[in-house]
Formats: C-alpha cells, sequence, structure tokens
C-alpha cells in the first residue's frame, strides 16, 4: 500500500481519513516543502479549496508538460512524487466532500472491505485504489484521477472540469431528496451544453450539439427538429423509452430548455418544482407522473413545459409547435410582469442632483453593511443561518426585525415616523431563468413628491457554492405604477447605490471591503433578453 515518505514518519496505525488529512497539514508547514515534489509551483498555485485552484492546477498540469513531459508515479517511485501525488488526491478528496455537504471520509483497502463490503468487487491491485473517499452517493479514488493528469497528455476534460462533472452529477442525482428541484434542472442544463456525461449516460450529446440550442426564440425550431428526430429514430415506444433512466434525465433537459426560453424572453422568473410543491402552491392535487415531473414556475403562474416535451415525443400526432407554446406563454407574461432592469453605474454626471440619490445612496450603505454578516470578519459556516432583516432609514442606526421581514415592510408602507426614505434588507433566493442562488431583497421607498416604491435583488454564491463566494450583479423592478414611470429617472442615479456601498467600506481594513473584492457582474452575466435594459 503507498504510504506518506516523510523524514518523520506518520503513525502507521492511523486510519485513511486521518493520514489523508495530516499530509495537508504537513505541507503547509514550510520546513517540510522539501518533501513534496515540484512544491514551488503548488505554493504558487495557492491549494486553498476554492475551485478556482483547480482552474490554477489546469494551467499547472498544461506547463509541466509542457517544459517536463509526462509523468507516470509508479507506487516505488520517489518519495517527493509519491507525497505530491498524495496531497493533490488529498486536496481533491477535501473539496468534493465540503462540497457535497459529506463528511470527509477516507477508507483505505481493509476500511472499505469492513465498512461497505458491497463495495468488494475486486478492485485492481494498483496502489492508485488504495485510498477511497467515500461521498454521500458515490465513491471515488482521487489518487486515480491526479494520476492520470500527470501521466496522460491529450485528456479531453481538464481537472476543474473532471470536478465540476462530479459536483454536478450529485446535484442531479440527489436533487429530488434534497427538494433542490431548480438546482437539479439548472445543473442539467450545464451538463448537456458543456456536453458532460452524466453518471447514467448521456446518448443525446450529439443531437445537442448540432441542434446550437443558444437559448433565443429561433432555437426553439431547431428543438423541434431535435424531437422529430428522436421520434423518428429513437423511440419505438414511450414505455420502452423510458426504461433507461438517461432517457428520462434527457426529458428533464428539455423541459428545463424550454422553461428557461420562455422565462428569459418574458423577463422574469423561473422556479422549478415536484408534483408536491406544486399541488402545496396551487391548492389542487397534482398526480405524479412523467408530464408532472418537473413543472415551471413562471412570473406567478405554474406551466408544465414537461407535458409539452412528452406530448411532442409521443403524442401519435404533434398539436403544438414549441415555438407557438412558448410565443404565448410569453405574450400572457409580458402583459402582467414588471419588466425587470440590471443595476449598473450610471454615466450620468448630474446624478447627485436626482431627487433619488440619497436614497438609493442609503440603500448602498445597507447593502454594503449586511454584506458583512454575510460574508465579512467571520464568514458562514452553515448553509442554513439567515442575516436578521435590517432596515435603515435617515441617520446611523440600522434596526433589526427579529420577527422577519414582514415587520419591517410594515413599517415601510406606514411610514409612522414620517421618514422622507427608508430602506430594507432581508434574504430571499433570487429564481432566475440560467441560475437559483441566494440573494438579499432591498426595498426602498421613498415619500412625497418623488415617491419610489423599488424592489432591488442582489443574486449572490454563497460561501458554500463550488463556485466560491461571488457577488453578482442586481436587478430591480418598480413596485407601483409611480415609480414605473420614473424608471428612466431612477436608473440614470443609480451611481448613487454604488457610491453608498463604496462609501461604506471606504473606511474599513481591506479584508473586510466584502463588495469590493467580491463583486464581479461580469463572471456571471445575464442571460440576454432578461432585462430590459
Amino acid at each position: 500500500m503507498i504510504t506518506n515518505h516523510f523524514n518523520n514518519p506518520v503513525d502507521s496505525t492511523l486510519s485513511a481519513t486521518k493520514r489523508m488529512q495530516h499530509i495537508r497539514r504537513h505541507f503547509q508547514d514550510t520546513q517540510n516543502q522539501h518533501e513534496f515534489y515540484i512544491a514551488n509551483a503548488f505554493n504558487t498555485v495557492n491549494l486553498d479549496q476554492s475551485f478556482t485552484s483547480f482552474q490554477r492546477l489546469d494551467q499547472l498540469f498544461t506547463a509541466f508538460k509542457k517544459q517536463v513531459g509526462t509523468l507516470d508515479i509508479q507506487h516505488n517511485a520517489e518519495a517527493s512524487q509519491l507525497n505530491s501525488l498524495m496531497l493533490l488526491a488529498s486536496h481533491l478528496g477535501q473539496f468534493l466532500a465540503e462540497r457535497t455537504a459529506s463528511t470527509e471520509q477516507w477508507f483505505n483497502r481493509e476500511e472499505l472491505n469492513q465498512n461497505l463490503p458491497q463495495s468488494d468487487v475486486s478492485l485492481p491491485k494498483s496502489y492508485l485504489y488504495d485510498f477511497a473517499l467515500v461521498l454521500s452517493h458515490k465513491i471515488v479514488f482521487p489518487l486515480l484521477v491526479i494520476h492520470q493528469y500527470f501521466k496522460q497528455d491529450d485528456i479531453a476534460l481538464s481537472l476543474s472540469q473532471h470536478v465540476e462533472i462530479e459536483l454536478l452529477n450529485h446535484t442531479i442525482i440527489s436533487g429530488e431528496s434534497r427538494l433542490k428541484i431548480a438546482e437539479e434542472m439548472h445543473a442539467l442544463q450545464k451538463m448537456y451544453q458543456n456536453q458532460y456525461p452524466l453518471p447514467n449516460g448521456s446518448p443525446y450529446l450529439k443531437l445537442v450539439e448540432i441542434s446550437q440550442l443558444d437559448y433565443s426564440l429561433k432555437s426553439l425550431e431547431r428543438l423541434d427538429d431535435l424531437m422529430r428526430e428522436m421520434r423518428q429514430n429513437y423511440i419505438i415506444s414511450a414505455e420502452k423509452f423510458l426504461t433507461e433512466e438517461s432517457n428520462y434525465y434527457f426529458i428533464l433537459y428539455l423541459s428545463g430548455y424550454l422553461g428557461r426560453v420562455i422565462a428569459q424572453h418574458a423577463g422574469t422568473s423561473l422556479r422549478w418544482l415536484n408534483p408536491a410543491q406544486a399541488s402545496q402552491l396551487i391548492g389542487q392535487d397534482i398526480q405524479a407522473q412523467l408530464p408532472t415531473a418537473r413543472i415551471a414556475h413562471i412570473h406567478n403562474r405554474v406551466f408544465f413545459t414537461t407535458g409539452h416535451i412528452c406530448d411532442f415525443l409521443f403524442a401519435p400526432m404533434i398539436q403544438t409547435s414549441s415555438t407557438q407554446y412558448a410565443q404565448q406563454i410569453i405574450h400572457e407574461i409580458l402583459n402582467i410582469r414588471n419588466p425587470m432592469y440590471l443595476a449598473q453605474p450610471s454615466t450620468e454626471i448630474a446624478y447627485k442632483n436626482s431627487p433619488y440619490h440619497d436614497a438609493l445612496y442609503q440603500a448602498g450603505e445597507l447593502i454594503a453593511y449586511v454584506f458583512q454578516f454575510i460574508h465579512g470578519v467571520m464568514p458562514r459556516t452553515n448553509p442554513d443561518d439567515n442575516m436578521t432583516p435590517t432596515s435603515f432609514p435617515p441617520g446611523h442606526t440600522f434596526i433589526k426585525h427579529m420577527d422577519g421581514p414582514d415587520q419591517g415592510l410594515k413599517q415601510l408602507e406606514q411610514n409612522p415616523q414620517n421618514y422622507p426614505f427608508n430602506v430594507l434588507a432581508y434574504e430571499m433566493y433570487a429564481c432566475l431563468p440560467h441560475i437559483r442562488t441566494d440573494a438579499i431583497a432591498i426595498h426602498i421607498r421613498q415619500y412625497g413628491a418623488h415617491a419610489m416604491n423599488l424592489q432591488l435583488v442582489i443574486p449572490y454564491f454563497s460561501v458554500f457554492d463550488y463556485r466560491s463566494f461571488s457577488i453578482i450583479q442586481p436587478y430591480l423592478n418598480a413596485c407601483d405604477a409611480i415609480t414605473d414611470s420614473a424608471m428612466p429617472n431612477i436608473l440614470s442615479a443609480m451611481q448613487a447605490l454604488f457610491d453608498g456601498i463604496e462609501g461604506f467600506e471606504a473606511p474599513l481594513p481591506t479584508e473586510r471591503k466584502v463588495w469590493a473584492k467580491h463583486y464581479q457582474p461580469q463572471l456571471h452575466p445575464y442571460p440576454q433578453g432578461f432585462a430590459q435594459n
């Protein structure tokens, strides 16, 4: 069995978990780094348990093969090479465990047989199978994964892509049991759009690729062409087709694609529900069957997009094209929804004279304040934690609403203190056409001659998301007709919001400037057609 080759030998009685965790601690002590092959390169990469660290490892492996060539690390290789192989495998295992909400648990061959006897399928004798990482949904062999990136020169997928596939597959497999239906549906979109293999097979990746499904309205014609191809050449009967689990997930992908196109071009929200969730929402029993397996909640209505896909694939005759189906829904929603706008710095030079300046500036200060509780000096350790709803009327007092946001919203509505304006922040989810993620909702009320009733949402990836903590561009909508008519003037003064954020963070030490460090709108752009501006 492979072991660590340190100057101070590791206790041989340590469990596999403690041994793999020990190697990370051993490397962190700079006095030990001479025991690791290309240690300086690892320091440059910075193995900080972020997803970007694996993207940096991609660059390392590319540079290594250009300068050194491939390296086949055998069980009797130099000690430093084996230590580095173990280190990167440990780094990979820790990341996968954390991001799948699994306890980091490693088994050697003996422990694997003792604890999971059903897994005894005569593993290959190679030392690359000596340490197994046990996740909640599968067993992986990180030594084997890392070894191939040293050894092989022409791997189709980079290490970071391999990691992303593992995490997206976990999201899909566990979506129903964890009631993460939206996350499951968005993960399926990413898997097919990136041509990633699904755990149970992806038999139609080539069809998706040649169909150029780019989420445009025009692409719905190509979606129908794809489904006609399946009707003619792949589907003998619905019953036979659905015996393959991969075909079930492909139907969900097609349903998810249609739902996203509709929501994106209607410029509105998209949630995904299973039958039980939809039944609770509309107060009507929806039977669990394939056409209702996943239901789109677009704006404030439910649509059976999976039912449309099933009808198109399995009905004796095609009744409605996907373009007709989508355009009718989009037309209905556009007539009732409030337009969405993206908040962006203004190019207007006179924005400081805007009657909306002070309220927007106050909202910016509140945004910066609440991010201190979400990712400040002490980042969250529990994904279920919630920020206490907080209002910030004129002055310097942040008011906590311990009973939830309703009391704060009531105060904004009634304004018993006769404030000129007031702002309220609380946490929610942003259910967008392309992602569902954590978010802060900011309600901005201004009273009097230039009344304003505005909701602004700032989506962000939490520290528990594999993509690492990142703040996404805010979007906003008017909550009444007066505000809607004033929206051009409000948008032209939006620089005040960003000034308020910057003003709050200005006196803080660098490490506490959460917005300055993590606001990255260019990394996560909104889909084309979503916003009004």
